[in-house]
């Protein structure tokens, strides 16, 4: 039984409460404990794939604490170390981090406990995403990660990168995070090498001086002005309401898909209209210090080509055009711009993707998985005649376990809910199947 899971994304808390309760990895591995003893099932084994962005190490204020030069995307690699570990440390040890990574290195032994009929105790194996690109980039913080999920020496080698894909022909299938088929979240080729994965892409500013910035400034700034905003409110009361305001703003890395930003920031200013100018100067102000970077007008240069109509930097740009104009419009005009900017953006490449994958590989290859766009999907792509049976191809992809808040079809307004998404895979002898087969399961709970 081969078990995948994503985008998870742990983070410090510094940049929002975002964390997912230990509670749901008990839901989790009374799922597999269960399934496991069906009287269908033969299982032998029980292996657990974290499939990428399991540590957040971009979604944190603490990055603007150190120079811009000593940030992921600046040139000072031992002082970038020294930080990423500091910041993976405050992961690990906040608030109920601790009690949720020992229930997953708890769940390991239940397994093995309660499933004796398993031939090889059950094992944790891991696979870097984009925002925990850092967790491979360094040997300590590979050693930090192993330390963290309990991973045995014998399942990695921390002197040694964790690899970013899993293959594993017996289940038939292929996986990997995702974000190699994001332009904006990966700066590789298609070689795939540990240098192409760290290639600092734009998407990892954007998490940091961008999503991540943006509430951490209109705190300071609804500060600076808390008395001309709420002149009949006590202490308590205004800074109440500026946590409230701050926890919204930092809901917007949840935001799906990425070019509804601007629409989800135009919703806060309509929810929150006596903030208008303020949140106008605010989102002027981030813009003007995004842009400003090196690392941006470096990676604007590269990637505008005057050839190429909507090349990835004029869909970043055209994005932040409409940011830059909430002065500019009226309230109208900027939502017609900002559905209007989603054109910008290809629907879906990784389905695509998922397809040219099977090209170079063996025919017993069916299913490819990813996580990445926190979407929980299960695509049929086609079938190649073969005997004695035809092979079923088969894109999955494993969602995420976080909040997403999604645009309502009807007007204006953003809904949201928490998935819990995991895909399992049977090998033929496990399922008594004439060749591997998998379940998707996917939870969606709503509360307030």
């Amino acid at each position: 039984m081969l078990v995948f899971i994503s985008d998870l994304h742990f983070v410090d808390g510094t940049a929002g409460e975002h964390n997912i309760p230990s509670r749901a990895f008990e839901y989790f591995f009374d799922d597999l404990v269960a399934i496991a003893h069906k009287p269908t099932n033969k299982i032998k084994e029980i292996k657990i794939v974290l499939l990428g962005d399991i540590f957040d190490l971009l979604r944190t204020e603490n990055w603007f604490d150190y120079p811009v030069e000593e940030r992921p995307w600046g040139h000072k690699e031992d002082a970038i170390e020294i930080h990423a570990l500091t910041i993976f440390d405050g992961i690990v040890d906040h608030d109920k981090n601790p009690e949720t990574f020992q229930l997953i290195k708890d769940g390991l032994k239940r397994l093995q406990d309660e499933c004796p009929h398993l031939e090889a105790e059950p094992r944790l194996i891991y696979r870097p995403g984009n925002h925990d690109r850092l967790c491979n980039k360094y040997r300590r913080l590979r050693q930090k990660v192993c330390d963290c999920l309990g991973l045995l020496p014998s399942w990695h080698n921390p002197d040694q990168p964790f690899p970013h894909d899993h293959l594993d022909p017996r289940y038939g299938v292929l996986a990997r995070h995702g974000h190699e088929f994001d332009k904006f979240n990966y700066e590789g080729g298609n070689s795939y090498t540990f240098a192409d994965y760290q290639r600092v892409p734009i998407g990892d500013p954007i998490t940091t001086e961008l999503v991540a910035r943006l509430p951490y400034t209109l705190e300071k700034n609804l500060k600076a002005s808390s008395q001309e905003l709420w002149p009949h409110l006590s202490e308590q009361e205004i800074a109440d309401e500026i946590h409230r305001i701050e926890r919204n703003f930092q809901e917007i890395e949840n935001v799906r898909p990425f070019s509804a930003i601007p629409e989800w920031l135009l919703y806060q200013v309509q929810e929150n209209r006596p903030l208008k100018e303020v949140i106008e100067d605010t989102v002027d102000e981030v813009l003007t210090y995004f842009e400003n970077l090196d690392f941006v007008k470096d990676w604007y240069s590269r990637h505008d080509k005057w050839t190429e109509w909507r090349d990835e930097a004029d869909q970043i740009q055209a994005l932040l055009f409409i940011l830059r104009n909430f002065k500019l419009y009226r309230t109208e005009k900027l939502w017609d711009l900002a559905v209007k900017a989603k054109d910008f953006f290809v629907k879906d490449k990784f389905i695509k993707a998922a397809a040219d994958e099977y090209l170079p590989l063996d025919l017993g290859i069916r299913y490819v998985v990813y996580g990445h766009t926190h979407e929980p999907l299960v695509v049929p792509l086609g079938t190649v005649p073969g005997s004695p049976l035809p092979l079923e191809q088969v894109y999955l992809n494993t969602g995420t376990w976080r909040t997403r808040y999604q645009k309502a079809t009807r007007d204006a307004s953003f809904i949201s809910w928490k998935n819990m998404t995991f895909v399992i895979f049977y090998r033929e002898d496990e399922r008594h199947s004439r060749f591997p087969v998998f379940e998707s399961w996917t939870g969606t709970l709503k509360s307030i």
